[in-house]
């Protein structure tokens, strides 16, 4: 009978959530296409009023062919409705549904059996391309070995999604792999609409819950009683149920299924308070997704310009010697676990009612301290978006209050330009002389013209440098005709903002470690440690993280370093396929690493006044149980719990939007 009663809330609960998925893809696409029928309404009026006769029949044309588009969107409806349920009821150890999208002239195409770094992984990898480059209509294909997908450049015109999918699946029969499923644990793709459905999913659950509860207590209508939200708490509270969850479900799902059955806990309770703050909370996490896409459509075609832009090779994350040291939230919320049920116990103790002991469990659940720093990197991420900086993976800003080691690559301080460093001069031969002979040939070149094992030699008037043989081969001999003048040591000049960026680390009261590089000599001093050149970054990184470490890496070309850091940031300067080793992808400029960095010295306290506030409204919240009588409402015992998240929520995305938004400080000119 249990057993049977189990069964039947399973279904209505996945029956119900069903229905709010697809009502959530409904209203998104509906939205979608709202929005961009009007716009293109709003351009063919503007035309044909500043146009004449040739404008209204140029409005006409144009009004058919949004009338057109509209019908093609409204049958779309359905079919984007039941993606969006498939992709999030795929409630399964490893997701079944494959996710694929096609905008601009560009599809991703996830490939099944990439994920295995066998021969037949990288016969796959290269049998799909080729199968697609042989259809019409296909400009080129290449397969992200990172990403698991297949990116399909095409002509949107004389092929479909459809097409393509077909094709895909062909080959993994071929191969055998048709069956094969893809993990969790690969990060959301920024492209991937999947987490701007979820969130919109969870946000209007929190709609209709607040509705629900509001228009219980107008007309009076019965409600559950409150230990109704008992088994949510319980969930929020023992975290290892949420990681097997996570691990049974996915990341996307359970956060989803949880937020629904919370919502209709308390929709059905009538409790308004949570509700009403969580639906503020999901806005901002919606928010933030959205502009994570938006960042992604404006520099797609920066990272996916050409197939060599691709990584063919998969970067699996190396195993961490040892466990992350938890961060402020963490340690309060595993404080919590043993205190919940000793307090509900009290409380029942006391006062006899199974009610109280149920608000001491929800009183517990640290919603306040995830909620600062949720609102903080939600509004962070939203920010940093904006201004053009990409988050491979989302997570990464709700990590940034445990770091502890800032390692920075230092070449990513240096600047395009070469400069000279050093210079000796021949006897009778002033140095300003041989400084500004060499100066005057460097000005038209850069750092890679000269740089490594460039032969040279380079001219300018009567002005010539050329490369040191044996143990001087690492500077350059500067001659004036048939004169030697004497010798230079060259070195890449420092970008405007390295200085500002090293005191933004330092700021973040981590240890700062710079890499062995002359070029930084003169910035030694902003570095707590520095690393030697001749032993990989990624092996230092590792023995930070054994030490106990947490570990942010800022580099330009080490993907083996960014994939072993715990949060690895990227610029596009230099580093071409191995930005999608990072979790974040800045500029080419400085500018974007600033801004990271002033958000990573902010985290830490955002994270620890969102714990105080948790405190103390877990306390008060637990004092009114106590003394507050048995038949206070709900709603007045938890409030300060309530209250509590609410401002930590604020204080977080106002610390995130003051963090990203602040003008860098103007560049420095770095002499010699």
């Amino acid at each position: 009978m249990a057993s049977a009663t189990g069964r039947t809330a399973g279904a209505a609960l996945n029956t119900a959530q069903a229905a709010v998925v697809a009502g959530a893809g409904m209203a998104i696409a509906g939205a979608a296409a709202a929005a961009k029928i009007t716009a293109s309404a709003a351009g063919t009026m503007g035309e044909a009023a500043g146009a004449g006769g040739r404008g209204v029949r140029l409005a006409v044309t144009k009004t058919e062919s949004v009338a057109r588009q509209g019908l093609d969107t409204a049958r779309a409806l359905p079919r984007k409705a039941a993606w969006v349920g498939q992709v999030l009821t795929d409630l399964h150890e490893r997701r079944h549904h494959r996710r694929a999208w096609a905008e601009h002239g560009h599809a991703y195409i996830e490939v099944r059996g990439l994920e295995g770094e066998d021969g037949r992984a990288r016969e796959l990898a290269t049998g799909v391309p080729k199968a697609l480059s042989r259809l019409r209509g296909v400009r080129w294909a290449e397969v992200n070995a990172v990403t698991g997908q297949v990116l399909v450049a095409f002509d949107e015109r004389r092929l479909g999604l459809e097409r393509l999918l077909e094709t895909v699946r062909a080959v993994e029969k071929t191969y055998g792999t048709q069956e094969e499923d893809f993990p969790w644990s690969r990060a959301t793709h920024p492209g991937d609409s999947a987490a701007i459905a979820a969130a919109a999913a969870e946000l209007a659950a929190d709609c209709v819950a607040l509705t629900s509860a509001v228009a219980g207590k107008v007309f009076r209508l019965p409600a559950l009683p409150h230990e109704a939200r008992l088994a949510v708490a319980l969930i929020e509270v023992e975290h290892g149920l949420r990681r097997w969850l996570k691990r049974r479900i996915g990341p996307i799902e359970t956060d989803l299924m949880l937020s629904l059955v919370s919502a209709a806990a308390h929709g059905l309770s009538q409790g308004i308070a949570s509700p009403a703050v969580d639906a503020v909370y999901r806005a901002l996490l919606l928010a933030e997704v959205w502009e994570r896409r938006k960042v992604w459509q404006r520099r797609e075609a920066e990272l996916c310009f050409r197939p060599e832009s691709l990584p063919h090779e998969p970067r699996p994350r190396p195993p961490r010697p040892r466990h992350r040291p938890p961060g402020p939230v963490e340690k309060w919320s595993d404080r919590l676990g043993p205190i919940a049920p000793a307090l509900a116990a009290i409380v029942f103790a006391l006062t006899r009612s199974p009610g109280r002991a149920a608000d001491a469990i929800l009183a517990a659940a640290p919603k306040a301290a995830q909620y600062g720093r949720g609102g903080f990197a939600s509004a962070a991420g939203w920010e940093l978006a904006r201004r053009g900086i990409l988050p491979l993976n989302a997570a990464v800003f709700r990590r940034l209050d445990r770091i502890s080691v800032i390692v920075i690559d230092s070449r990513v301080l240096c600047g395009e330009r070469p400069r000279v460093l050093t210079a000796d001069a021949e006897p009778g031969v002033e140095v300003a002389h041989v400084r500004q002979a060499a100066t005057d040939v460097l000005a038209g070149l850069s750092r890679n013209d000269v740089g490594g094992a460039g032969a040279g030699p380079w001219r300018h008037g009567g002005i010539r440098l050329e490369r040191g043989s044996g143990p001087d081969r690492g500077r350059l001999v500067v001659h004036e005709h048939d004169r030697r003048l004497g010798r230079v040591t060259v070195r890449a000049e420092l970008a405007p903002l390295a200085a500002a960026v090293l005191d933004a680390a330092g700021s973040a009261g981590s240890t700062v470690v710079l890499t062995d590089e002359p070029s930084v000599a003169g910035l030694l001093p902003h570095a707590d440690r520095i690393l030697d050149a001749e032993d990989g970054l990624a092996g230092h990184v590792r023995r930070f993280q054994e030490a106990g470490e947490d570990v942010l890496v800022i580099s330009a070309a080490d993907e083996e370093a960014l994939a072993a850091a715990d949060a690895g940031v990227a610029i596009t300067d230099a580093c071409g396929g191995a930005c999608w080793s990072a979790d974040v992808v800045c500029g080419g400029d400085l500018a974007g690493v600033w801004r990271v960095l002033r958000t990573t010295a902010a985290a830490r306290g955002v994270s620890e006044r969102a714990v105080r506030l948790a405190q103390a409204g877990f306390a008060l919240a637990a004092l009114l149980m106590l003394v507050g009588g048995r038949h206070r409402p709900a709603s007045f015992v938890l409030a300060p719990v309530h209250i509590a998240a609410a401002i930590a929520m604020t204080d977080g995305a106002i610390a995130g939007l003051r963090a990203t938004r602040a003008a860098p400080p103007p560049p420095s000119i770095h002499l010699p």
